[in-house]
């Protein structure tokens, strides 16, 4: 698995490109337009893990004083953060990636908090950058 970047000026150089990789036998994924891997990709070369019953969000702080002990005051010590990548975006607020062990049973109870919460958040589990690189390979 290699991760590279390449300066690419239309999309018509884009798709030349990933066919010459792709003739040479080289899969490669196009990561333009991806949020998850512009925001948090560096910080993923720890390697695949396989925490049971990780949920993985990213959630928007609003940049106020608190917000970090409001997110923590919903979530702790109900269950184990297992992962916690703090992205600061300045004046709109921080971009927050956290993997939060749930057991399947309590997930209405994890979205119901998460929403009373008032922050915007989205999952991440079927996101082909984190399932590249820190779960399946083979997808």
């Amino acid at each position: 698995l290699v991760l590279y970047s390449v300066g690419i000026y239309t999309d018509d150089e884009l798709k030349a490109m990933v066919e010459r990789m792709e003739s040479s036998k080289l899969r490669t994924v196009d990561l333009t337009d991806n949020d998850l891997a512009k925001d948090h990709l560096r910080y993923f070369i720890g390697g695949r893990s396989e925490v049971t019953d990780e949920l993985v969000y990213r959630f928007i702080f609003p940049e106020r004083p608190g917000a970090l002990m409001k997110f923590l005051d919903a979530f702790s010590p109900c269950w184990n953060i297992s992962l916690f990548h703090y992205r600061a975006q300045g004046e709109t607020g921080a971009n927050v990636l956290v993997g939060i062990q749930v057991p399947p049973e309590e997930f209405d109870e994890f979205k119901s908090r998460a929403d009373n919460l008032g922050y915007e958040y989205m999952s991440e589990l079927n996101n082909e950058i984190y399932r590249l690189l820190l779960r399946d390979p083979k997808i």
